[in-house]
């Protein structure tokens, strides 16, 4: 769980709403500076089985990774974010070409309301 209640509040708040306009949020953790929008948990979790069960051997294991997933965890342990990005000195560096990133409350240690975009 996060030392934060603030953030806490807003990642409930988010997992509670219909996802139509995700809200842009910056995080650091552990030194890095993550940029992304904020994603419901349950919408995050359903991309994820998606592009799990894309290959046929893993349609199963998509399955129990989400009964496993929703049985196991409190609904505020973690941040899910979509168009997720590593801000570094030069271009922004995507976590992958979905831009999908889970990420522990506990871990964060700053964060701000917004997307960061590179200046020039």
């Amino acid at each position: 769980m996060s030392n934060d209640a603030l953030l806490e509040k807003l990642v409930l708040r988010t997992d509670d709403e219909d996802y139509e306009t995700p809200l842009p949020i910056t995080l650091m953790v552990g030194g890095v500076i993550i940029t992304g929008s904020i994603l419901p948990r349950d919408e995050w979790l359903r991309q994820h089985m998606n592009l799990l069960s894309e290959k046929s051997s893993l349609t199963e294991f998509a399955k129990d990774f989400a009964a496993d997933m929703l049985r196991h965890e409190p609904e505020t342990s973690h941040i899910h974010l979509t168009w997720a990005r590593i801000v570094t000195g030069g271009p922004h560096v995507p976590i992958d070409e979905y831009g999908l990133l889970r990420v522990p409350l506990s871990e964060v240690n700053a964060w701000t309301i917004g997307d960061l975009n590179p200046i020039g």
